[in-house]
């Protein structure tokens, strides 16, 4: 053993034995100081509930009037005190928007529980009948839990998701303060918290992590259409999650010890619906319009049936969803590069070196099912939770390229049916020993992102762009005149590739928590709290990029040419022609008739797409040549190459098996000190070891010597953390409280960035490469909110915050050269030998890298909401929200420039760091949303504001290489109407009324980088609820 590993063996062993220390002597000192006091000392127990809905408030606040001893409800309004002193006490019952209730209990001695119910009215005017809308419960709802939280947190309740719902989870999280989404298809997916990426934001449902659902982009292949890097980040795609199977949706901005650290932008937690008494079945059933595509044909479907048996002792909750709706879209995106290095003015001149016009057409299917099973005893529950969703994803992506720097016009073509599934099955233990409390925890955690079958076309008309030098600083529609389409029977077929990829993401979780309450007298309480946490997860990811190039070569007599064979075999099967000279079809023959295909682009900026491909006998081709065993490329003469090439380079550069299993343990505790102050604190400890198992690989481009052109890989990364963590809450008065915390978080790298593979191109000039040896990066967070509450105010937070992070993790290239000629800490030419066949000197490397500056994240938050019960009809009706979000953040990028000296004979090489000062990817300045509600009896309607300002979508190695999004600005409406029969609901959801698009920018000369147009979405959808309690 060296002495390294020797060091961190005893650096563990001695952690543990600290661990086990402390544990013991808490123990210890909790039994020897509570438990003479036990014997003096009962329990109280019941539900707080709505006196009109008797729907259970949650975190509502019951609390012993002249001591310290107090809980908050759980979600559906249950509560527990423990240790209250024997005798009468009086108690106190409480909730933002209600009357608060007083009652005198007799609390029995020795350690015994007696329970009492309460029903809460609204808070009214005297003379006046107040009753409590849904969606003034869901605004009050959310308000009490998060001023019941012990961190900093804010909630999406029940009811608002319930009643006035978004269409899925992602869309409904994004409402609140500090939360902007990312988009797949027009729809938001995925969670960006403070700007920080959704890799660094920990989604989990019922505490419990979700799997990452990984990605089908495709990594590198031979051809080079794919995006080089495979891109299985940490995130977690909510477009699959209905919001209907949701009870509450929680959004930790500050972490406690008991919580995975592995989220420096903050956790969000789904709770689900259980069983609540009775008999209750809700259908609901949607239809839909698009009106990018006209399309009135979406639909949604939702069913739920739960009951209690046995005394309401257990119960069953089950329920369903099936969706239909298309994300039809039409985009635009364009490419720049420096024309010229001027050193004496503060940007350099830019060209654009191509455009891209796509005309997407997708259509999405949604599924999903809860069945979630509890048996309920009197000191605790076993409860058994199961939830699944799947979207999937049917595209057609028409691309019409317009290739200024080769002076030619692509057309390509990518299809395919999509998959992305998920699901977490947990069995829960959790009882009242009433000198400690329990918590266990197993679950077995899944993802699988599926694309099985995903053909891709390119044709190519030469010389369709004007030849010479592109105009500096113009922009992309100014082009439009250099280009010159010259029809289908001078545009070809070049290239036919077939992609499939799979990532699969499995794990199992045991977890175990134990909660020590205590208190000393009626000034002091609070509880120690330990436990650990395992993670026993595999990741993999399988993809195969084969193609063939549909050319018929000339051969020499006696010589084997499977393309040709190819070629005259698909002419017998299909009739088509081809251009003898060239080689190669005409895109003639695969023309399509949907001239809804060349409908103009967004504004008509570029005009008609000049030509659309029939996708029929394109597919049949693929299926022709792929399934006949002697086109395979291995049977082709090394004299005349070619046939379907599906060798290792394109089965194996983007595989790899990922085994991460990770320990944790922490002690915290939390101290309530006359009512008026809490301090929570503790360390958490978590540790990773894994096993990464990938491949090497050189491009022989030639199917008989690729094999000897592979190498298998294993390492094994690991890394462990000690984390320290405050929080503290200060509430003076009645009506106000402040709060600060200091947390340590980590953002562990992607698993495609810590690859031990690296793929060397054909012609050895380019490398792509993971790094193993990447550190998790390592957030330092200081949160301060002062908050102001109040049945008339509502609820009013004013915060800060603060984040310092080391280690992030970012993607760079550079040039790669002898050791010598190389940077501290970069890779040479040498590094890349495995195969015994280097790349050249001055190849490109592509790869990652922890960045040795440091990121900072500042940032203010405001959040006012409230509901004018107050005022006189018919403004009582009225809810408001609002809040706002700034957001500063200053990292440096990663990127090294070549000077080259010397000779021609003896060149010599200075790589200088050029690193780049910038904002974090995804992060915008400026973020807020603005509700407006107005409730009448039966009827309830809101419309909201969403406004996210410009962020950075791409840092590039130079200034002019950056881009950023436009400020977005988009209003969506809700109206629903309660019927007098049945409890029958019909209602209306519009999303994008003002038709916004999605546009980012190039920052010089304020060209288009990316535009997107989704266009409006309506649903009109009609409920119905059975209640049978």
């Amino acid at each position: 053993m060296t002495n390294e590993n020797q060091k961190k063996q005893e650096n563990k062993m001695q952690l543990r034995y600290s661990l086990k220390s402390i544990l013991k002597y808490c123990l210890l000192i909790a039994f020897m100081f509570f438990h003479p006091l036990l014997a003096q000392v009962g329990n109280l127990r019941g539900t707080v509930s709505d006196k009109s809905t008797k729907d259970g408030l949650a975190a509502a606040i019951v609390v012993v009037k002249g001591t310290n001893i107090g809980v908050a409800a759980d979600l559906d309004g249950v509560y527990l005190i423990k240790n209250i002193p024997a005798g009468l006490q009086t108690i106190i019952y409480s909730y933002v928007g209600y009357e608060p209730v007083t009652l005198v209990i007799n609390i029995p001695r020795d350690g015994k529980t007696v329970n009492q119910n309460v029903e809460l009215n609204a808070t009214t005017i005297e003379g006046k009948e107040v009753v409590v809308s849904a969606q003034a419960q869901g605004q009050a709802s959310a308000i009490q839990q998060q001023l019941a939280s012990n961190k900093i947190v804010n909630v999406v309740s029940e009811q608002r998701i319930q009643q006035l719902p978004d269409f899925n989870a992602a869309q409904a999280i994004s409402r609140l303060p500090g939360v902007s989404t990312t988009e797949s298809s027009g729809e938001a997916n995925k969670v960006v918290i403070r700007g920080l990426a959704p890799q660094y934001v920990a989604v989990a449902v019922s505490g419990i992590s979700m799997a990452s659902t990984g990605s089908t982009s495709i990594g590198v292949t031979s051809t080079g259409v794919g995006a080089g890097n495979v891109n299985t980040d940490r995130s977690v795609d909510l477009t699959m999650v209905t919001p209907y199977m949701i009870k509450s949706i929680e959004l930790f901005k500050s972490l406690t010890p008991d919580f995975n650290a592995n989220a420096i932008g903050g956790m969000v937690n789904m709770n689900l619906r259980e069983a609540p008494t009775g008999l209750r079945t809700d259908v609901m059933w949607q239809s839909g319009f698009t009106a990018k595509t006209s399309n009135y044909g979406n639909y949604r479907g939702v069913a739920s049936v739960s009951t209690r048996f046995f005394d309401d002792a257990v119960g069953i909750y089950v329920l369903g969803n099936m969706e239909k709706y298309d994300r039809d879209s039409d985009n635009m995106n364009a490419n720049y590069t420096v024309a010229s290095d001027n050193p004496n003015e503060p940007f350099n001149p830019v060209q654009v070196t191509g455009i891209t016009l796509n005309r997407h057409r997708e259509v999405r299917k949604r599924y999903g099912g809860n069945l979630i099973a509890d048996y309920k005893f009197s000191t605790g529950i076993i409860r058994s939770i199961n939830m699944f969703s799947e979207l999937n994803s049917d595209y057609v992506d028409y691309n019409q390229g317009l290739d200024f720097k080769n002076n030619q016009i692509n057309f390509t073509n990518r299809s395919g049916i999509n998959t992305i599934s998920s699901g977490v099955h947990s069995l829960e233990f959790e009882n009242d020993f009433g000198f400690m409390k329990v918590q266990l925890k197993a679950a077995g955690i899944y993802s699988k992102n599926d694309l099985p079958w995903s053909p891709y076309f390119l044709f190519q008309q030469t010389g369709g762009v004007a030849t010479g030098a592109v105009p500096v600083n113009t922009s992309p529609e100014e082009l439009i005149r250099n280009v010159k389409y010259n029809g289908a029977d001078l545009s070809y077929l070049t290239s036919v590739n077939l992609f499939s990829s799979t990532y699969q993401e499995k794990k199992n979780l045991f977890k175990a928590d134990f909660t020590i309450p205590f208190s000393a007298g009626n000034v002091l309480n609070g509880f120690f709290k330990f436990g650990g946490e395992y993670v026993s997860g595999k990741h993999t990811n399988d993809q195969t990029t084969p193609y063939f190039d549909p050319r018929a070569a000339g051969a020499s007599a006696g010589t084997k040419d499977i393309n040709r064979m190819i070629m005259d075999g698909l002419i017998s099967q299909y009739g088509f022609r081809r251009d003898v000279a060239v080689g190669r079809f005409y895109a003639s023959n695969f023309t399509t008739s949907d001239n809804k295909l060349l409908d103009p682009f967004l504004d008509d900026k570029f005009g008609r797409v000049f030509w659309a491909p029939n996708l029929t006998n394109l597919y049949g081709m693929v299926n022709f040549v792929s399934g006949n065993p002697d086109f395979n490329a291995a049977n082709a003469s090394a004299v005349v190459p070619g046939g379907w090439f599906l060798t290792e380079y394109q089965k194996l550069p983007n595989d790899y098996d990922y085994v991460e299993k990770y320990s944790a343990g922490y002690l915290m505790s939390q101290v309530n000190l006359g009512g008026i102050f809490t301090a929570v604190g503790g360390v958490r400890w978590e540790n990773v070891e894994s096993a990464f198992h990938a491949y090497i690989l050189l491009d022989a481009r030639d199917a008989t010597k690729q094999k000897a052109n592979v190498k298998e890989i294993t390492v094994h990364p690991s890394n462990h953390f000690l984390l320290p963590m405050v929080q503290f809450k200060f509430s003076p008065v009645e009506w106000a409280d402040l709060r600060y915390s200091f947390t340590q978080t980590l953002a562990r790298p992607d698993f495609h960035q810590l690859t031990p593979h690296f793929t060397i191109a054909n012609g050895s000039n380019f490398v792509r490469s993971g790094n193993p040896n990447l550190k998790p990066a390592q957030a330092y967070n200081h949160d301060l909110m002062l908050t102001f509450y109040g049945n008339e105010l509502g609820l009013l937070t004013i915060g800060g915050f603060y984040k310092e992070i080391k280690n992030f993790t970012y993607a760079t290239s550079y040039r790669l050269r002898s050791a010598k000629f190389t940077l501290p800490g970069r890779d040479s030419v040498k590094s890349f030998d495995a195969l015994g066949s280097p790349p050249i000197d001055g190849a490109t490397l592509a790869t990652f890298i922890n960045s040795p500056f440091k990121a900072y994240i500042r940032g203010l938050e405001f959040d006012f909401q409230t509901r004018f019960w107050y005022l006189p009809f018919p403004l009582d009706g009225l809810l408001l929200g609002i809040n706002y979000t700034y957001i500063n953040s200053q990292t440096r990028y990663p990127w090294t420039k070549e000077r080259v000296g010397g000779t021609r004979v003896r060149p010599t090489y200075i790589q200088i760091d050029s690193s780049r000062a910038g904002r974090l990817i995804f992060q915008p300045n400026d973020i807020a949303n603005i509700y407006l509600g107005y409730d009448y009896e039966g009827f309830s309607a809101k419309v909201s504001f969403v406004f996210q300002g410009n962020s950075v979508s791409y840092v590039g190695a130079w200034p002019e290489a950056d881009g950023f999004t436009d400020d977005y600005f988009r209003i969506d409406i809700a109206l629903r109407q309660k019927l007098p029969w049945y409890d029958l609901q019909v209602f209306l959801d519009v999303n994008n009324l003002n038709n916004r698009q999605n546009i980012s920018r190039q920052t010089t000369i304020n060209g288009f980088t990316n535009q997107k147009n989704y266009g409006l979405t309506a649903n009109l959808g009609v409920r119905f609820n059975l209640n049978m309690q």
